[in-house]
């Protein structure tokens, strides 16, 4: 049994230990309430926008689900106007994974909508999204807590707390050095979705290629559940779901592995429009990554896709293009 002497220790340490958690709770809270956001760039603010016009443009869209590779590569208003229907750009990043993207384009799918979805290769392998990159999306808008399972907010709720901690801590060490608030590159993203600033912009440094990613297929089994569940879903509600290709450059292009890719998605019954070996363009064509394009590159792209959907589904194109 314990004394009297160390139980009242044990209590006054629970207590103490309790006060401190609060504290530091309370500066968390407060440093999220009236700090500088989590990711304070315009890039992951823009989920505010997509979804925004997601909602706005109502039914029959089309909405593009994948990451990156949409938002710097595709032209929604061409898109749109070879399909007689206005366009939500829907992609952010690939950090995003897919589980998140199709609950999200999902939320807001009606009669006659088309989803064409479009992912990096990491996202086939990694399907969750990344704790990090889904609190910045919740920080800017935080109704999108409601598509996380409740048992992931907590760890979520814990990455945006840190994230606030870090993005203030990085203010104060400018402010020190260099007497202003840090700035961050803009990027200008049109109404529906789409990023334009980088179109005729020079090419910057690009990352080492991922070779474990890019020279093997690896599925995750939970992909395919899940892109059954989108299409079950979105059929549910009137609505269609093709999936396509990313852009890749040459540089990261393995034929047999994307080939491969085609079929698998065809196996597992899931509509695929074109083919890969058609998304693979010049590396001179990109901007700061191997998915992201320029303007030459973005319209290339735009016009392959919009053939690839009028040969695989012609009723979804309008008669005169």
């Amino acid at each position: 049994m314990l004394s009297s002497t160390s139980a009242s220790d044990a209590l006054r340490f629970t207590f103490r230990a309790l006060l401190f958690a609060a504290l530091v709770g309370a500066l968390v809270m407060a440093v999220m309430h009236w700090g500088p956001p989590a990711a304070p760039s315009d890039f992951m603010s823009s989920t505010v926008l997509k979804n925004d016009r997601l909602r706005a443009i109502g039914s029959p869209k089309v909405v593009l689900v994948g990451g990156s590779n949409l938002a710097y590569g595709v032209d929604s208003e061409r898109l749109g106007r070879a399909l007689c229907m206005p366009v939500a750009n829907m992609g952010l990043t690939a950090l995003l994974g897919f589980r998140f993207i199709a609950d999200e384009a999902l939320a807001a799918t009606g009669e006659g909508d088309l989803l064409i979805v479009c992912l990096e290769r990491g996202t086939y392998q990694l399907p969750d999204p990344s704790p990090d990159a889904l609190a910045t999306v919740v920080d800017y808008r935080p109704e999108a807590l409601g598509l996380v399972p409740w048992r992931q907010q907590p760890r979520l709720l814990a990455s945006l707390g840190a994230l606030h901690l870090q993005t203030l801590r990085d203010h104060w060490e400018h402010w020190l050095l260099h007497g202003a608030a840090p700035g961050y590159n803009d990027r200008h993203f049109l109404p529906n979705g789409d990023v334009v600033n980088h179109l005729n912009a020079p090419q910057v440094g690009w990352p080492d290629p991922q070779r474990d990613v890019h020279d093997t297929l690896i599925i995750a089994p939970s992909f395919w559940e899940l892109a059954a569940n989108l299409v079950d879903r979105a059929e549910a509600k009137g609505a269609h779901v093709a999936f396509g290709f990313s852009s890749m450059a040459d540089t990261i292009y393995n034929p047999a592995v994307n080939q491969r890719l085609k079929e698998e998605l065809l196996a597992h019954g899931l509509t695929v429009i074109g083919d890969p070996a058609r998304y693979r363009f010049a590396d001179s064509l990109f901007y700061d990554s191997w998915y992201h394009l320029r303007g030459h590159g973005r319209a290339l792209r735009t016009e392959r896709l919009i053939e690839d959907l009028c040969t695989a589904m012609p009723e979804q194109c309008c008669v005169a293009r």
